[in-house]
């Protein structure tokens, strides 16, 4: 049965909604010189869309990471040409190692003299899939994903990637990007969260990956909160429902959960995240947010959001 979302799920927060980039959101209408660019969870999926377009808006410095080098390669390949002046730093990363984050930031800080304008935390994963096996034919069938704390035995590594790995990059990076040193202005911390975070029908969604989500949301609170008067930015942003290599065995069949959801355009993410990095957006630090939302509609609701401090996880009673 196809699962509708609640108002308070905060899905139709502006009244026009996008799957793509366009107009204000689109990259080249973005363009920010200089501007240095960590990007974690690189090589696949939204990381490489993210990367692209940083690179389309102008960034002057990107360092990509992931645990494949191979992926990186590609990637930096692709960057060159679209962007054949950007200075690239790639660099294998293991987001789960808090060593290997902080060697990570070291590199940065040399590479680029202390400047640091956006880190965007995008390492994540869902729980592995669960499947029956034909008995006649061996065949694997009935593909699902774990529902209940029970079946899914993934949750460890879920949480380490998704909620652990974030807060290692927040820990490692956020020393750089509020340096009284570090020329930007904009010190923008992101992670990607999820729509997914305000869920508790975990045959939708696991409940680790749930729980690492809302986790990263409320990380996010903090650290807006705690670093404001250094002026550290942080956002909590949902991407879209983006097929990738992620959600690629997610059952669209008619009926199913995930019929007609993954509608979004995989660039649609970095084009939101150019805007969102453009210039500093404080009323909307310490956040969630979402990429499908209309930026113009949204800044005409400034007042609003600051007034009422929107979009922020609280208890109803």
């Amino acid at each position: 049965m196809a699962f509708a979302f609640p108002d308070h799920y905060g899905h139709r927060f502006t009244p026009t909604l996008h799957n793509e980039a366009e107009g204000p959101t689109l990259p080249e209408n973005n363009r920010s010189t200089p501007c240095v660019v960590v990007v974690t969870g690189a090589g696949k999926g939204l990381g490489v869309y993210i990367s692209l377009a940083y690179a389309r808006a102008g960034a002057t410095g990107i360092c990509i990471s992931s645990r494949t080098p191979s992926d990186l390669d590609a990637l930096e390949k692709q960057l060159r040409e679209v962007n054949p002046k950007l200075e690239i730093l790639s660099e294998v990363c293991d987001t789960t190692k808090p060593e290997s984050v902080e060697t990570l930031a070291e590199k940065v800080r040399e590479k680029w003299n202390g400047r640091l304008d956006v880190v965007i935390a995008n390492a994540g994963i869902i729980s592995k899939y669960l499947y029956d096996t034909d008995s006649s034919t061996g065949e694997k069938t009935n593909w699902r994903l774990p529902k209940g704390i029970v079946e899914d035995d993934d949750f460890k590594r879920v949480i380490d990637i998704n909620l652990l790995g974030s807060y290692y990059v927040a820990k490692y990076f956020t020393p750089l990007l509020i340096d009284p040193e570090n020329p930007s202005k904009v010190r923008s911390y992101i992670v990607i969260t999820s729509l997914a975070s305000q869920l508790t029908e975990s045959s939708f969604t696991p409940t680790a990956y749930n729980v690492a989500k809302l986790g990263n949301n409320r990380m996010v609170e903090h650290m807006a909160e705690d670093h404001k008067g250094e002026g550290l930015l942080a956002f909590a942003v949902h991407p879209g429902a983006v097929l990738t290599p992620q959600t690629a065995n997610h059952s669209t069949k008619k009926g199913d959960a995930w019929d007609t959801r993954l509608t979004e355009d995989i660039g649609l993410c970095g084009g939101w995240l150019t805007w969102l990095t453009r210039e500093r957006r404080e009323w909307l630090s310490g956040r969630y947010l979402s990429v499908t939302w209309d930026v113009d509609e949204l800044e005409a609701m400034k007042d609003d959001i600051v007034r009422e401090d929107k979009l922020k996880f609280r208890m109803v009673v």
